[in-house]
C-alpha cells in the first residue's frame, strides 16, 4: 500500500487521542484514561532487533547479532531475493545452523517447510528489503510471530529501513513490516532523514550512517554497537520542539556486555505526546487534592504516629487497604498488620521476562475498587508508570479518592504521585529528569515531587529541573517526614523537613552551583498553602 506524506499526516491526527500509557504485555493497543476505547500504540520491542547502516557489516556487528541469537547453540534463518550468492560465509561460523530461504519474484508466500524453520529459529536475517512485497502477508506474521518470541531479528541499509512501521520508497511512504513500531528507520546514504522525519508528527525517526548499527532489546533498551553515532529524532509540532540526540557506543567494551544507551518507550511517548497539548502546561493547575488525602512521604521511615493517622482517617482497623510493592514484601502492610489491620492485600510490581509491565490484574482492579487506602513503596517511578499510568487501575485509584480515601506513597511512591514525574530514567535513578518517562498518576497537579532531599542533596538539582519550568511548584521531602495534604493545605509531619520552591514568584539568587529561587523551609505541623503558594 502506497501512502503520500499529507495522507499519513491526515490518518495520525484523525486517528488519535493522546495517551502516556504503559504497554500491553502482547498487543500494541493503549486505552484512554477515560475511555475502553483503544488509542494510538505504543510499543514495546518483543524481541531482539539489530539496525545496521549500509557499507561493511563489521566482525564486531555479526558477533554482536549472534551473541544474541544464541550463537552455536542457536539457528539462522537468512531471508534473501537471491541476488548474493555469498549469504553462508558471513554466518557460517558463528551459529550452529544457518537455513538460506530465496524469494526470488516467482516466490510470493513460504512453502511448509520453510515455515516449519521458523518455529525452531532462534534469529532472522533479512539480506535484502522485502517488505514492499510481503509486508501484510502471512509472511509478515511469521516473522512477528518469531520476533513475540524474543527471537532475534536484524537487516542492514535497505532491508533494516523494511523492519520499521514506514518505508520511504521514492516519492512515497508505504508500510514496511512493523518490528519497530511507531517508527521510520533511515539506514542509507541520503540526505532526506529530517526532511522525511518532519512530514511524519507523532514518530519516531532512526538515522543510522554507513558503518553505524543499534541493537533494541529487552523490550525497551536501546544500545549503540561501534564507532559511528546514530541520532533517534521526534519532530516539532504544534507548541513542541523537537527531540533530537545523537548517541554512540558509551565504552569500548565487547558484544556481550552492551551499554544501554537510552530508553524506547520514552522516545514513544515523546513522540506521541507532540500530538496534543505541551506538556508541563504554560500556566500550571493550581496544586489541590480535591476530595480524599495524600500522604506523601520522604522515605527512609516514617513520621511518629503517621501509620496511626492513616488508619484512623482510612475508617479503622477494618478498613480495606491495597498495597503496591516493587519487592516481595511491603513495608506499609506490615505497619498496617501490626496496628491490628485485617483486610491488607498486597501485589507486586512486577514485569514479563521482556520487560514488559504486567497491568490491570483483575483481582488488583476490584481490590482498588473497593479500598479505603492505597500505598505505594518505594522502588523506581518507572515501574509504577509504566503499570498503571494511563489504566483502568489509574481510573479506580481516582475512585478511591473521590470516595474520601487515602492515598500514601513513599520515596518512588511518593514522587509517582504528582503530574510532573522525576527519575524515570529505568538506567538509573540519578537521571533527574527523562523527558517521555515524566508523566506521573497525577493524583496532585502542578507539581514535581522529590524524595530523600537534603539526605542526598537533591536541594542541588530539583531546581535546575524548575528552571526549566518555573510554573510548576517544587517539593523536595526529607527523610522520615511526610507531607499531608487535602484540599489545598499541606501539613509537615515528621523529624525533618518540607522544601517548597516556587521559581515563579520568588526572587533568584545565586549559589555556587546555579540559581535558585529562596525556598520556603517547613517543620512538623507547620501548613503550606498550594494554591497561595505560601505558608499558612
Amino acid at each position: 500500500m502506497n501512502i503520500n506524506f499529507k495522507s499519513i499526516v491526515i490518518a495520525i491526527f484523525t486517528s488519535v487521542i493522546l495517551i502516556f500509557s504503559s504497554c500491553r504485555k502482547s498487543e500494541e493497543v493503549t486505552h484512554s484514561v477515560e475511555s475502553d476505547e483503544p488509542s494510538i500504540k505504543i510499543s514495546w520491542t518483543h524481541g531482539k532487533l539489530m539496525l545496521i547502516g549500509t557499507g561493511e557489516i563489521t566482525s564486531n556487528d555479526a558477533a554482536t547479532f549472534a551473541y544474541l541469537s544464541g550463537e552455536k547453540n542457536g539457528k539462522l534463518i537468512v531471508l534473501t531475493d537471491g541476488s548474493n550468492q555469498n549469504i553462508s560465509s558471513l554466518w557460517q561460523d558463528l551459529f550452529g545452523e544457518v537455513v538460506i530461504i530465496e524469494l526470488d519474484e516467482s516466490k510470493s508466500e513460504l512453502g511448509s517447510a520453510d515455515l516449519a524453520v521458523f518455529k525452531t529459529a532462534t534469529a532472522l536475517w533479512l539480506e535484502n528489503d522485502l517488505s514492499k512485497r510481503f509486508a501484510g502477508t502471512k509472511l509478515n506474521d511469521e516473522i512477528k510471530m518469531l520476533f513475540r518470541k524474543c527471537r532475534t531479528v536484524g537487516g542492514q541499509g535497505k532491508a533494516a529501513e523494511g523492519l520499521a512501521s514506514f518505508v520511504k520508497d521514492g516519492h512515497e511512504i508505504r508500510e514496511g513490516f512493523g518490528l519497530l513500531s511507531n517508527s521510520y528507520v533511515h539506514a542509507t546514504d541520503n540526505d532526506q532523514f529530517n526532511e522525511i522525519i518532519d512530514h511524519l508528527p507523532g514518530r519516531i525517526g532512526w538515522e543510522i550512517p554507513s558503518g553505524g548499527s543499534v541493537v533494541i532489546y529487552k523490550g525497551r533498551q536501546i544500545s549503540v554497537v561501534g564507532d559511528n553515532e546514530i541520532t533517534i529524532k521526534v519532530a516539532a509540532n504544534g507548541e513542541w520542539n523537537e527531540r533530537v540526540a545523537t548517541f554512540k557506543q558509551v565504552n569500548n567494551r565487547s558484544y556481550d556486555n552492551l551499554p544501554y544507551s537510552t530508553d524506547l518507550v520514552s522516545w514513544n511517548r515523546s513522540a506521541i505526546a507532540r500530538l496534543g497539548d505541551l506538556f508541563p502546561p504554560t500556566v500550571a493547575p493550581v496544586p489541590e487534592v480535591a476530595k480524599g488525602a495524600l500522604m506523601i512521604i520522604g522515605g527512609s521511615g516514617y513520621p511518629e504516629n503517621m501509620w496511626e493517622d492513616v488508619v484512623a482517617f482510612s475508617g479503622g482497623v477494618d478498613a480495606k487497604y491495597v498495597c503496591l510493592t516493587q519487592t516481595e514484601s511491603s513495608t506499609g502492610a506490615e505497619k498496617l498488620k501490626d496496628l491490628g489491620c485485617t483486610n491488607v492485600s498486597v501485589y507486586v510490581v512486577s514485569e514479563n521476562s521482556n520487560g514488559v509491565q504486567n497491568v490491570n490484574d483483575p483481582a488488583l482492579l476490584e481490590a482498588i475498587e473497593n479500598a479505603d487506602m492505597l500505598y505505594f513503596g518505594g522502588g523506581r517511578t518507572y515501574k509504577y508508570m509504566d503499570s498503571y499510568v494511563g489504566t483502568q487501575a489509574q481510573v479506580k485509584m481516582n475512585g478511591l479518592l473521590e470516595r474520601g480515601g487515602i492515598i500514601v506513597g513513599s520515596s518512588a511512591g511518593a514522587q509517582i504521585l504528582g503530574d510532573f514525574l522525576v527519575r524515570g530514567d529505568p538506567r538509573t535513578n540519578d537521571t533527574l529528569w527523562m523527558e517521555g518517562n515524566d508523566l506521573g498518576l497525577s493524583f496532585i497537579r502542578g507539581v514535581i515531587i522529590d524524595a530523600h532531599f537534603r539526605q542526598r542533596g537533591r536541594e542541588y538539582t530539583l531546581p535546575t529541573l524548575l528552571m526549566k519550568h518555573p510554573q510548576m511548584l517544587g517539593i523536595g521531602i526529607d527523610e522520615a517526614t511526610a507531607l499531608f495534604v487535602q484540599g489545598t493545605d499541606a501539613k509537615v509531619l515528621g523529624k525533618n523537613a518540607v522544601t517548597f520552591y516556587d521559581l515563579k514568584n520568588q526572587k533568584v539568587w545565586n549559589t555556587p552551583f546555579l540559581e535558585i529561587g529562596d525556598p520556603i523551609v517547613l517543620y512538623s505541623g507547620e501548613v503550606y498553602n498550594l494554591k497561595e503558594r505560601k505558608r499558612n
